[in-house]
């Protein structure tokens, strides 16, 4: 396979190094409209006939407390004006009814209303456009979207001695530009008092960053940004937050996982919504590049969505379903929330969610760009930093990818190598996130200790430089007067770790994903998990020891293993077909 030398770009504290393949696999088209209708019934079909019942018997008797059930029925709504699940016409038009009368009178009790009137006002243009419903009935839900007044009914304000509100302010926003572009009101002087002062909250590679900055809370925050911009936000901010979101543009491409997933890190990952809000980006990126003449690169963002959404799919064939990404069951009850969910990310709220972040992929999607062919062999070796303020490490070679976390949010996560995928294998097999010591979600059983990838040494993880070349991508660390490198190939991840006397490095084998167990075999040079046709490998020049800890993380239950020696420790992660 012929290839260029690397190449270094620089964008303020960001480093992305990449070296680049110039044959290619057949080309796979793009992610179609029809498609993202597809993920918007698949998360509506979710709820039973019976749960939805009871969902609207609750909503008449209490009023709309959260904004899972305005998500419902605007998917649903969508749905039947595209010709899909018409016999649900009648409980949609007493949906939409209850949603619209409560939006105007007030705070919801527990979200809030900036998430779902955007959502509502787009479903009434759809149910409008398809002549669903008589235009009385549509006219009187849109009367009740124009009488929201947001200073009143949305539950997170600008504060006028400049502190910080966070991304819920932005999801206000959009939904005040949607009212503007579509009709039902709307606070044109609040949209850009917001944008203002929220740009603030950008890093130097357009990246947001709400609080401990969480993963999902910098790309699904843009995307109200990119949602405002498609509703014609013109507002004196416009150019700052349009530079701001072309700066983040390839950032974005480097996040994705061999296994199609956002970076770990943070709050609310894990989640199936995790990859229709990351495909509606890319969407709304390829749209962007396409207006500007350069359809090559916004054939890459089409490419990126289809990756996404084709490793979605795989989830949503799971009965039941779930909308976290384990086989426990999904918790029962109003709010309840099942393994590895926070208590607020409870099925009623999240299973919809993906499909609302759909609708958006099929508001933005433009069938006409092509998804750029699959590179032969893989992703070429690439090294992706982000500023320290997101502190991570993003490496890609082949079919693998690999993400480090030096300074994580130790409510969710823990330091070192959090992250080893292949492209086709189950995304857990190895690791999808690592095990915090105390999560902030729920777990089988309590942790008894942090675990990832990385040296048994109680001291700083510092990253000591990172790259890539013709032949891979790699990070070289210092931790407490170790040196620990860390080189990803196309045939897998090497490890060196080195220092003076005794020296070991922490493995994760994950054992049970809440339904089936794995298969693990250790003979003290060589540690396998097999899962679901496929088989990751540990082998080291070391010994590997059995811990005899349990850890757990969103995805289910590991073993805790290590490999060791003396003065000099070499480890190889291998994922591969099960022979």
């Amino acid at each position: 396979m012929k290839k260029r030398s690397s190449i270094l770009v620089l964008a303020s504290a960001v480093v992305f190094t990449v070296a680049a393949a110039e044959s290619v696999c057949p080309q796979k088209g793009g992610v179609t409209k029809a498609e993202y209708l597809d993920l918007m019934e698949a998360a509506v079909a979710s709820y039973s006939d019976d749960h939805i019942r009871q969902y609207i018997d609750r909503c008449a008797r209490e009023g709309v407390t959260e904004h899972g059930f305005p998500r419902l029925a605007a998917n649903l709504a969508c749905l039947v004006s595209n010709g899909r699940m018409s016999e649900k016409r009648e409980s949609l038009k007493q949906m939409m009814s209850i949603c619209c009368s409560c939006a105007p009178k007030g705070l919801m009790k527990r979200e809030g209303n900036e998430f779902s009137v955007k959502e509502l006002a787009a479903a009434i243009c759809e149910l409008e456009r398809a002549k669903v419903f008589d235009k009385s009935v549509t006219e009187a839900w849109r009367a009740d979207i124009r009488a929201v007044d947001a200073a009143k009914c949305y539950k997170v304000q600008l504060r006028t001695d400049g502190k910080r509100v966070n991304n819920w302010l932005v999801f206000g926003c959009a939904s005040e530009q949607a009212r503007i572009a579509l009709g039902m009101g709307g606070d044109a002087a609040r949209v850009e008092k917001c944008v203002a002062d929220q740009l603030r909250w950008f890093d130097p590679n357009g990246m947001y960053r709400d609080p401990n900055q969480p993963a999902v809370y910098d790309i699904v925050t843009r995307l109200q940004f990119m949602l405002a911009l498609h509703y014609g936000y013109d507002g004196p901010s416009r150019a700052k937050l349009e530079e701001l979101l072309d700066r983040s543009a390839e950032p974005t491409l480097a996040m994705l996982s061999a296994a199609g997933e956002i970076p770990y890190g943070g709050r609310s990952n894990q989640f199936l919504h995790n990859h229709t809000f990351y495909a509606a980006v890319c969407e709304w990126y390829a749209a962007r590049y396409k207006a500007r003449g350069d359809v090559q690169k916004g054939a890459r963002f089409r490419r990126a969505a289809r990756a996404t959404v084709d490793a979605l799919k795989e989830w949503l064939a799971v009965r039941p379903m779930r909308h976290v990404k384990n086989f426990y069951p999904r918790g029962s009850g109003e709010r309840g929330s099942g393994m590895g969910c926070e208590g607020y990310a409870y099925f009623d709220k999240y299973m919809v969610t993906m499909g609302s972040w759909a609708m958006l992929g099929y508001l933005f999607a433009d069938e006409t760009i092509p998804a750029a062919a699959e590179p032969a062999g893989g992703s070429a070796p690439s090294s992706f930093v982000t500023t320290p303020d997101f502190h991570w490490v993003l490496l890609k070679a082949g079919d693998y990818s690999a993400q480090f976390d030096y300074n994580a949010d130790l409510h969710y996560d823990c330091d070192g190598l959090g992250r080893i995928q292949r492209k086709g294998a189950p995304s857990t097999i190895c690791l999808s996130v690592p095990c915090a010591l105390k999560p902030g979600y729920r777990t089988e059983v309590p942790n008894q200790s942090s675990l990832a990838v990385v040296p048994a040494v109680d001291a700083p993880l510092v990253l000591a430089g990172s790259g890539s070349n013709g032949d891979a991508a790699w990070a070289d660390w210092t931790i407490g007067g170790l040196s620990w490198k860390c080189r990803l190939a196309s045939d897998g991840l090497s490890m060196m770790l080195s220092g003076p006397g005794n020296v070991a490095m922490k493995l994760p084998a994950f054992e049970f994903d809440g339904e089936q167990a794995t298969e693990i075999a250790c003979d003290g040079k060589s540690l396998s998990v097999s899962y679901h046709g496929w088989t990751c490998t540990y082998t080291t020049d070391g010994e590997i020891v059995d811990c005899g800890k349990i850890c757990c993380n969103r995805n289910g239950r590991y073993r805790t293993f290590e490999a060791r020696g003396k003065e000099r420790l070499s480890v190889k992660v291998v994922i591969e077909v099960r022979k």
